[in-house]
């Protein structure tokens, strides 16, 4: 019989690369192919969002035909998407996974990538506030996700909902580990040792290249202290308004005020100084938090302490993973809410209230 062929599912989470991965895995397809892995994208797009959403909805047939139409390809394949993360929560969804991958011949193997929990929340704090979602101060949001609550504030009924985080990884991969027939591979999230596609490529067992680059457009840019400082000011605009975010977004065009936002930061070099919340009593409140569980599974995924795998040994690798992962946690560096950040926020909310009252008008 010939060797069975793998499925590779690569699953997130948020702010772990993922868009620069699919990216580049899109872009190198044809040289990928001809060493026996293909990453089909039947929706046009470079990730499988759509697919890992028809699972989460007990739609189990979308997966059987994925892995139908790719009948005659003899060798393995890869699936990406974040939002396969919450599946491996469930056990049931795991074996589902696994019995429908060996009803085509495949072995299932799961790759997630790991982040410590002090650079993802200031990265979803980040991606939260420049996203004008709301804008809670970030120990306050820190804390709520310590929590596993909601942000409170005045305006909270007009926000998104900003769900908390799940940050135990001993226990958020708990099932997968656990699972019978599926293989797990976890990648630490670590730009300053090494690019992350290499790192997958490395498990996926494939030559280290060469290998055609991400387009820079997919790099996932942080606002900078000015920039997050007129997000901040603007959330605080919006939230006198009467509509709630999720209308702004879906009838309002405020995403075009995000885009707007995030032009204006790259044209004045914001970009550049970096935003970081942290404050060492918080911290270190994290830490003592997720330490015991953080070095557990570290010790079970890396046989190794999880501080050696995320040291930062020297300067950046050359090509980040990530244009928004910084090296470890900087020393704080909190919002700019300067003169010049008033007068930009102030003309933005104008330029985008002008707009809503016209349209409002029609």
């Amino acid at each position: 019989m010939p060797p069975q062929r793998t499925l590779h599912l690569h699953a997130g989470p948020h702010k772990t690369g993922s868009t620069y991965l699919q990216a580049r895995l899109h872009r190198n397809g044809r040289a990928l192919e001809r060493l026996g892995l293909r990453y089909p994208t039947p929706w046009r797009e470079h990730s499988h969002r759509h697919l890992a959403r028809a699972l989460r909805a007990g739609r189990l047939e979308a997966l059987d035909q994925l892995l139908r139409r790719q009948g005659r390809w003899s060798g393995d394949l890869l699936l990406s998407a974040e939002h396969f993360v919450p599946l491996l929560e469930r056990p049931e969804a795991i074996a589902q996974l696994r019995q429908a991958a060996d009803a085509h011949g495949y072995r299932l193997h799961v790759i997630s990538v790991v982040r410590p929990q002090e650079e993802l929340l200031n990265s979803f704090y980040c991606h939260a506030l420049g996203r004008l979602y709301g804008g809670p101060g970030f120990r306050a949001y820190v804390r709520a996700q310590l929590a596993g609550r909601r942000v409170r504030g005045a305006g909270r009924r007009r926000w998104i909902h900003m769900a908390p985080l799940a940050l135990d990884f001993e226990r958020r991969f708990a099932p997968l580990l656990a699972a019978d027939g599926v293989r797990g591979s976890f990648l630490p999230f670590r730009p300053r040792q090494g690019d992350l596609f290499e790192q997958l490529m490395a498990t996926l067992e494939l030559p280290a290249g060469p290998w055609r680059p991400a387009p820079p457009d997919q790099a996932n840019e942080q606002l900078g202290r000015r920039g997050l400082g007129v997000a901040l000011l603007l959330n605080q605009r919006l939230d006198g308004l009467p509509l709630r975010r999720n209308r702004l977004i879906a009838e309002h065009g405020l995403n075009r005020l995000v885009e707007r936002l995030r032009a204006r930061a790259r044209q004045r070099g914001w970009v550049q100084e970096r935003f970081s919340g942290w404050e060492a009593g918080l911290l270190e409140r994290v830490r003592q938090r997720y330490g015991a569980a953080n070095g557990r599974f570290a010790a079970r995924v890396w046989g190794q302490p999880w501080n050696a795998c995320f040291a930062s040994p020297g300067p950046a690798a050359p090509g980040p993973a990530d244009a928004e992962a910084s090296p470890g946690v900087p020393a704080p560096a909190g919002l700019v809410l300067d003169g010049e950040v008033e007068r930009e926020a102030e003309q933005l909310f104008k330029g985008y209230r002008r707009r809503l009252l016209a349209a409002s008008s029609q």
